[in-house]
């Protein structure tokens, strides 16, 4: 006689009780399912944009987007995977890829006596994100911003900063 792997069905009733009752209701599952989409179609906006109009993929925009807005325009390894919110390996290999193009650079660190590795974005670099920004940014206007009333823009800050601190 074979043993059944199937679970009892007094556990399934009891566990699919639990997964409902901490499920959001379902206007604020709908708003979070919404979000997930719209984000989604922003990235594919902001990608083939950014693809067609420079030539550069998104994360490499996000990378030099965060090395032109740090002091000195260069960041540590894992402050920039932390800004950029990616995994150190993911970040390795694009870090690799804009060297190879002579967007960044890797330098040793003034600030610790040469011995940490800091990585820097270089004029051609600075050049490519001050071109991209203004095909980034229109797509961030037409599709995102220019929508918001100033109730939204509240409204959303809120939401967004209570998710922040959630983290």
């Amino acid at each position: 006689m074979t043993r059944c792997n199937t679970l009892p069905l007094w556990w399934l009733l009891k566990i699919s009780k639990f997964v409902y009752m901490s499920m959001p209701d379902e206007d604020r599952l709908d708003v979070w399912r919404s979000f997930l989409t719209a984000h989604a179609a922003m990235n594919k906006m902001l990608s083939r944009a950014l693809e067609e109009d420079e030539g550069l993929q998104l994360p490499w925009f996000e990378i030099l987007d965060a090395l032109a807005m740090a002091d000195d325009k260069s960041l540590r390894f894992n402050e920039l995977a932390e800004r950029v919110m990616t995994h150190p390996s993911s970040l390795s290999r694009q870090i690799d890829k804009l060297e190879e193009k002579q967007f960044v650079a890797r330098e040793k660190s003034v600030a610790d006596d040469g011995r940490a590795i800091v990585l820097v974005l270089t004029p051609i670099g600075h050049d490519v994100w001050k071109s991209a920004s203004i095909t980034y940014y229109r797509i961030v206007r037409r599709v995102f911003t220019n929508w918001l009333t100033e109730t939204d823009v509240v409204a959303l800050h809120r939401v967004f900063s209570k998710v922040l601190e959630a983290d």
